[in-house]
């Protein structure tokens, strides 16, 4: 009972919880905080009854559903400070971020003697209203960009008022190196000023990927590409980026894409790109995509696109295979919607999360090509529907301190009257189908899925082990049948932070080719 009475008394000197500047606290009435035996003694009580004798803007069923502990339970002086901090943060996210909780009765039950009486007060405080955000650290980001981000607007309610869900978002942009929560400063009786301290992160990088395949069925020897990428241009969010491609086989690809977060004044976002792809002397193709999207605060992306396509064959693809040009010459217009979903903890080694982009599309396709009928050769022109579907998920899940499994695959469906090869989606190599050369196959259904283990050092430096698992689906066209296939494929790897830039290294196999034969993939990522 000595003990009791020691654990009760120690309790009773907190008046309180007062949270500000992101952070919280509990009050004392004595400058002596519980002692380590104050937690020892409390873990031999439990809790009888909880009682919420005032609890303003919010009612008393919200207040006790955010305490962590329930009559019953266990309590001890660092699980009574959690559960007020927790009733404290529900209350800033409900806009009173100065609301103070104060523990009115904790007691023993004279019917239990071996429970606990707890009764709090809510003090909501006055409901504050955003005056304006100040940025500390920063040379290019502007306050109104990160307001957007964070869903925040000037002489609105501070509402929701989270600061390490704030800093975290903010973190999982890669625009920054370094984020701390933002700091809370009153302007007035009702109003408030956020100052987050920031470090930017780089203005841009240059992507190099490097690999080595051998010679197999296909060409062998060195691939790789150069990506540029230019981020948060005017300190907005603006992005452009330009790929070269180059793979064996005298094949080579050209990407150009330029993008705005936000429109002026709005929570739409434009996208303007153009891909073109030279496949030796078989065809060219040119790609132009517009891409007009709407942020919901939730982070969830609704997307409306119109994309433009022109395929010319070249000598190799003007042949007849089966009576029929190889390659058609045609053009293609189509409307598309999708979403796009991004919940990370960290923008280059996350921990928890998700990724989720998914996009369909229809339209028509005009296509001419020479045809052999009856002995004669026609020009054959034909008009004809096209509908396509692609989808990528990425799961992350932490499975221990350091441990962290990574799931998901990617789906691309196209279903047409007609197919050329030109219209295949392609798989393999480093960014799709590991452990297989780079567009090693080709079809009109293609998936992968993938699971990943990944030890996190130091983020963003890790070392993984990964298989994946390829499907591949080609109709029929002139001189082949329809087929389907798997293709599995495994290894190692290592992504490392490193003074001159991110550095990503992956030895993959498949079960089909000797182990000394695996693909090196190297891939440097250089800061400007």
């Amino acid at each position: 009972m000595d003990n009791f009475r020691r654990f009760a008394g120690r309790c009773l000197v907190y008046v309180g919880l007062l949270v500000g500047f992101g952070t919280s606290r509990l009050l004392y009435a004595q400058s002596s905080s519980p002692s380590d035996s104050v937690s020892r003694v409390a873990a031999s009580f439990r809790l009888g009854t909880i009682r919420i004798l005032e609890s303003g803007p919010l009612s008393a069923e919200v207040v006790q559903a955010a305490l962590p502990f329930r009559p019953g339970d266990r309590l001890n002086a660092e699980r009574l400070q959690a559960g007020l901090e927790a009733v404290a943060r529900r209350y800033a996210e409900a806009g009173y971020p100065l609301a103070r909780i104060i523990i009115r009765q904790l007691d023993q039950d004279p019917v239990h003697p071996d429970r606990l009486l707890l009764a709090l007060t809510v003090e909501p405080g006055p409901r504050l209203y955003l005056d304006r955000i100040v940025l500390r650290g920063t040379r290019r980001t502007r306050p109104d960009f990160v307001a957007r981000l964070l869903n925040l607007q000037i002489g609105r309610r501070l509402r929701p008022f989270n600061p390490e869900r704030m800093a975290e978002r903010l973190t999982a942009t890669g625009l920054f190196r370094r984020v701390d929560p933002p700091e809370l400063y009153l302007t007035g009786d009702t109003t408030a000023a956020l100052v987050f301290p920031l470090e930017e992160a780089s203005p841009g990088s240059f992507d190099l990927l490097l690999g080595y395949q051998p010679p197999g069925a296909g060409a062998g020897g060195l691939v790789g590409s150069g990506h540029l990428q230019l981020r948060h241009l005017f300190g907005e969010g603006r992005e452009l980026d330009v790929q070269l491609e180059r793979l064996p086989g005298r094949v080579s690809r050209f990407r150009l894409e330029a993008a705005d977060p936000f429109l002026p004044g709005t929570s739409f976002s434009l996208r303007l790109g153009f891909a073109g792809r030279q496949q030796d002397s078989t065809y060219n193709r040119q790609d132009f995509q517009l891409v007009l999207g709407y942020r919901f605060p939730s982070g969830l992306q609704l997307t409306a696109s119109w994309r433009r396509e022109a395929t010319r064959p070249g000598p190799a693809g003007l042949r007849l295979e089966g009576g029929r040009q190889r390659i058609a010459r045609g053009t293609a217009s189509l409307f598309g919607v999708g979403l796009h979903w991004e919940q990370l903890d960290h923008p280059l080694a996350p921990r928890r999360g998700l990724t989720l982009t998914v996009q369909a599309e229809r339209g028509r396709k005009t296509r001419s090509a020479r045809q052999v009928s009856g002995g004669d050769t026609l020009r054959v022109r034909e008009r004809f529907r096209q509908d396509r579907l692609e989808a990528t998920l990425r799961l992350y899940s932490p499975l221990a301190a350091r441990l962290v499994l990574v799931g998901g695959g990617e789906l691309a469906l196209l279903r047409a009257d007609r197919y050329d090869a030109a219209d295949f989606y392609r798989l393999g190599g480093a960014r799709s189908l590991r452990g297989y050369n780079e567009e090693q196959f080709a079809g009109h259904r293609t998936a992968r899925l993938l699971a990943e283990i990944r030890y996190l050092l130091t983020p963003p430096t890790f070392i993984f082990g990964f298989l994946d698992l390829g499907y591949v689906a080609t109709p029929s066209l002139p001189g082949t049948e329809p087929r389907t296939a798997w293709h599995p494929g495994y290894g190692l790897g290592l992504q490392l932070q490193t003074g001159a830039g991110l550095l990503n290294l992956s030895y993959a196999l498949n079960p089909d080719e000797p182990l000394l034969d695996g693909r090196i993939h190297l891939q440097l990522v250089f800061a400007l």
